[in-house]
């Protein structure tokens, strides 16, 4: 029996348990959720209203296809950042980037990017707050104070911020109430980890000004133990703290918020996955053929990693430094809202400004020992890197009918991003803090070093402006037929510049500029008040660009754009006198021109990365999202979706060759695609009393096995390959409401609650080492929350 297929048995086995206890997988909630915890008395299912085309609209008259969750689902389901949301939504998959600060890997119908380095732009948006964030870096916030999330799955290439070819994710937070009030939260779980939150809004001031703080802090152990201490190494460490002012003055409103962001959060170090290729180190051989030339053994191979901590199921970490990935950032927006006649007039201001740092030992082997004591000595393989980020957007626009059959949204955008990277100076120390007493470093090397020999410094920086203008119409064809039609012309520029000073040195730069129009189309029909039909067209492009891990002046680049084109069809219905919805999608994307990562041999020997847009591929699938409200008391809920993807054409350049092309399409994986993924499940709620109520909620979710490289693993080993996973979460809540306080919820939960240990969940081919990275599985814990 294969892994896959004991997954989805062990699922099928799961879903039938969580069915039986009460699972739930909660897509979007009301907003009075007080009101149904302590007494609900309608079993019709509250309509949800989203944003999502900066309309008010209901999510079942929203012809496209969008999951919303609420503050509450998020809540009972206890997420606490951006990447778990993948439990609640079909069809996407995330992911924690652990080598640069807070970064977050997305896929959302098998479009994906995973990456570290910014100049490659995200394929999948994060927009906090209005402000569209230019990098992934800093986009796997942590949740504190939310009002709700949507989620967009497809090309949002006609409104959203710089353009997006596979979804967007859109995170509000609550807005100042303008009463005396706030809300507390703490919570403790496994391996010592401690989040507070708290919320404070003040009074109003002067009938117009009101203004709320916020503060989060989380703290916890890692779940991996050192081997060699016996001791559990540090985890996360993280601060944020925000400041908001609403001021009201008739039809004029202006919401203004400043945030800090710390983190100082290490991670489990990498697990070494590389398998010697029996060629020379720098002519295609690799770090475990490297150590064992030198007389090192099989120090930087697998047998020192991944089979050696399977069997520990991933407890324990050979650490020879801290896997630190640091973070530090402001962030400051102004939105400002104006009535214009019939007209509402939106300026959204935005800036960010951060700085990440990384500190680790690449393959994740023990340290090459120098004086016989295990785990002292240096360590094989270091990367350390210091990074700025910088970015200022504004974006005005007009949004209201201009006729009683046809409305308009319009505006222009504008989006500036500049970082530069370095490597760090490395001598066993970061912040004062001795990592390794190792007499052989030297006073400061820079980093990465091989064995303490530096072997790469180079230092590189990109300025991108984007400049875009939109509009998008709703045509009233009759009373239950509509037409949507818009578009948007995008103009980017990015200089780039890199300089090399080790290896083979060169200094390489360059400036190019893009422009491509995006459109959107979209027809739907309500045959009756509870069902909307729709189908839809719509293009999304991702600019070219700059490779900055390029390690000869030939690698800079540039790539070219590349384009998408989806069709998808759906209908929205609800039955049973609204006590039942059921939502349905099916689409077919088409991509065009594909950015790439290529892996080949450098110049002076180990590999270099190159970008090209080598491949076109199709993905299609479709999905379902179910809820059905039994009882007033009783909440079922289902999604599930089918994705397959591949790709129609893969070639890479033929070094041999040259003006000549390998063709892998025969060879080649499509990254973060997983064929199946799916929820099921059901929220309980029960009123004790006028006063108390318990809630039950559990949430079963299944995601199958994807790959990580694009490239199929040449030992066969499956090392692309990230297993099927089950997780089954639960939480247990009493709801109190008070006189000298709102509501008081005490709650025990569970995540994945199936499984024990740790897993790898990424692996990555860096060419000279392949590494996979580990999260927890079975965590538990306790929360109390007050709102006042």
């Amino acid at each position: 029996m294969t892994l896959t297929t004991r997954a989805r048995r062990t699922f099928l086995r799961a879903a039938l348990l969580s069915t039986a206890l009460s699972a739930t997988t909660a897509f979007a909630q009301t907003a009075d959720t007080a009101a149904q915890e302590a007494a609900p008395d309608d079993d019709s299912i509250k309509e949800i209203v989203v944003t999502a085309r900066f309309r008010t609209e209901t999510l079942q008259d929203t012809p496209i296809a969008i999951s919303a969750v609420s503050a509450q689902s998020i809540e009972q389901v206890v997420i606490t950042d951006v990447n778990s949301l993948q439990r609640l939504l079909p069809n996407v998959q995330l992911s924690r980037i652990n080598f640069s600060g807070q970064a977050l890997g997305a896929s959302i119908r098998g479009i994906s990017f995973a990456d570290l380095e910014k100049t490659f732009d995200p394929a999948i948006g994060v927009v906090i707050d209005g402000v569209f964030l230019g990098t992934n870096t800093g986009a796997n916030i942590d949740f504190d104070d939310l009002e709700s999330i949507e989620v967009l799955r497809g090309p949002q290439g006609t409104l959203f911020g710089r353009n997006t070819i596979g979804g967007t994710i859109s995170v509000r937070h609550t807005r100042p109430t303008g009463e005396l009030g706030g809300k507390f939260k703490a919570r403790y779980g496994s391996f010592n980890a401690l989040d507070l939150e708290g919320v404070l809004n003040l009074p109003q001031i002067g009938d117009a000004l009101s203004i709320k703080l916020a503060g989060l802090r989380r703290t916890s152990d890692s779940p991996t133990i050192n081997r060699y201490t016996n001791e559990r190494e540090d985890g996360r460490d993280i601060y944020n703290l925000s400041a908001t002012a609403l001021l009201e003055l008739g039809d004029f409103t202006a919401l203004a918020s400043v945030a800090y962001n710390k983190d100082r959060s290490r991670f489990p170090t990498a697990i070494n996955l590389t398998r010697a290729s029996g060629l020379p180190f720098g002519a295609g051989g690799n770090i475990c053929d490297y150590t064992n030339a030198i007389g090192l053994g099989d120090l930087g191979c697998d047998t020192q990693g991944a089979v050696r901590q399977a069997t520990e199921n991933f407890r324990l970490a050979n650490t020879s430094i801290p896997f630190e990935s640091f973070f530090e950032g402001w962030a400051t927006s102004l939105e400002m809202n104006a009535k214009l006649g019939n007209f509402n007039l939106t300026a959204i201001t935005g800036f960010r400004k951060s700085n990440d740092q990384l500190l680790e030992e690449n393959t994740g082997t023990p340290p090459v020992s120098y004086t016989g004591v295990p785990g002292a000595g240096v360590p094989l393989f270091v990367a350390a890197r210091d990074q700025d980020y910088k970015q200022f957007s504004q974006e005005i626009r007009i949004a209201g009918d201009l006729t009683d059959w046809m409305d308009i949204v319009a505006g222009v955008y504008y989006l500036n991003t500049s970082y530069s990277i370095q490597p760090n100076l490395f001598n066993g120390t970061r912040g004062g803090l001795a990592y390794l007493a190792v007499p052989l470093f030297p006073p400061a090397v820079p980093a990465p070093t091989l064995i303490n020999v530096p072997i790469q410094s180079a230092t590189a920086a990109q300025d991108l402006r984007s400049f875009a203008v939109f509009a998008e119409s709703i045509f009233k064809l009759s009373d239950t037929i509509r037409l949507t039609a818009g578009g948007r012309y995008t103009i980017e520029t990015k200089e780039f510049e890199l300089n090399q000073t080790l290896a083979v040195p060169f200094s390489a730069d360059g400036k190019k500029t893009w422009r491509d129009p995006t459109w959107r189309v979209i027809l739907d029909w309500k045959p009756t008040d509870d069902t909307l039909i729709y189908g839809s067209w719509s293009r999304g492009f991702r600019s070219g660009g700059w490779n900055g891990r390029a390690t000869t002046a030939a690698a800079i680049g540039p790539y070219e754009p590349e384009t998408v084109d989806s069709f998808e069809v759906g209908a929205k219905t609800e039955f049973a006198d609204g006590k039942i919805q059921l939502n349905a999608a099916a689409f077919i994307v088409k991509y065009n021109d594909k950015q790439e990562e290529i892996i080949r041999p450098a110049a002076g020997g180990g590999t270099e990365t190159i970008v090209d847009n080598a491949a076109s591929a199709e993905t299609k699938g479709v999905e379902l999202e179910l809820i059905a409200r039994a009882t007033p008391e009783l909440t079922f809920r289902a999604a599930g979706a089918y994705l397959s993807a591949k790709y129609d054409d893969f070639l890479i350049p033929d070094l041999a060759n040259p003006g000549q092309f390998v063709d892998i399409t025969n060879v080649a994986n499509f990254r973060r695609a997983p064929k199946w993924t799916g929820n099921v499940g059901l929220d309980y709620d029960k009123a004790l009393d006028d006063r108390n109520s318990i809630n039950f909620n559990t949430n079963l979710a299944y995601l199958d096995d994807f790959f990580t490289s694009p490239r199929r693993d040449p030992t066969g080993r499956n090392r692309d390959t990230i297993a099927a996973h089950t997780t089954l979460d639960a939480s247990l809540a009493f709801i109190h409401s008070g006189d000298s306080f709102k509501r008081l919820r005490i709650a025990v939960y569970g995540r994945d609650l199936l499984n024990k240990g740790n897993r790898i969940t990424n692996t990555l081919d860096a060419g000279v080492f392949y590494f996979g990275v580990v999260s927890a599985n079975r965590e538990g814990g306790v929360e109390l929350s007050i709102e006042f």
